[in-house]
């Protein structure tokens, strides 16, 4: 029988784990094998396509989606169907969920992109350029543009 006196914190857990995740590679690299081609696919292309599995990642450890996914759309659907909602982007808290509009990237092509809130003026998500976690600006210094922000209710 569990102890009466311990109480799980899961949402301060939840927020204290995307801190920590900063600077990891964990998200680097998801091999599936293409056995048309009969071909090796890293289909994170060695960190430059990783946002959503480092969002989902957190989200599944913390039993707030069921799996981690690969695509900023499925994670999008997942959350909804977990219970998450839009919420207005002027009330933003730490540990909201944000997706950014589509951009080009550097090697060409056009991704949305998702990560967590830290505060009103910092975000962490994937650098498709660093290939690691990494702390910035909410808004990229007003470089990209953000789309959604969903909040689950704890």
């Amino acid at each position: 029988m569990p102890d009466s006196n311990i109480q799980k914190l899961k949402q301060k857990t939840y927020l204290q784990m995307i801190k920590n995740s900063e600077g990891t590679k964990l998200f680097k690299s998801y091999f599936m094998e293409d056995k048309n081609r009969k071909r090796i696919v890293d289909i994170y292309k060695n960190g430059r396509l990783s946002c959503a599995a480092f969002v989902t990642s957190i989200l599944y450890l913390n039993g707030l989606i069921d799996a981690p996914h690969a695509t900023v759309k499925k994670t999008r659907e997942k959350m909804i169907q977990f219970g998450w909602k839009k919420i207005d982007n002027k009330n933003m808290k730490p540990s909201d969920v944000i997706i950014w509009e589509k951009m080009k990237i550097n090697h060409g092509t056009e991704n949305k992109h998702i990560g967590f809130v830290l505060n009103k003026n910092q975000a962490i998500s994937n650098s498709h350029q660093k290939r690691q976690i990494v702390k910035h600006h909410i808004t990229y210094n007003n470089k990209r543009k953000i789309k959604e922000v969903f909040r689950f209710n704890f």
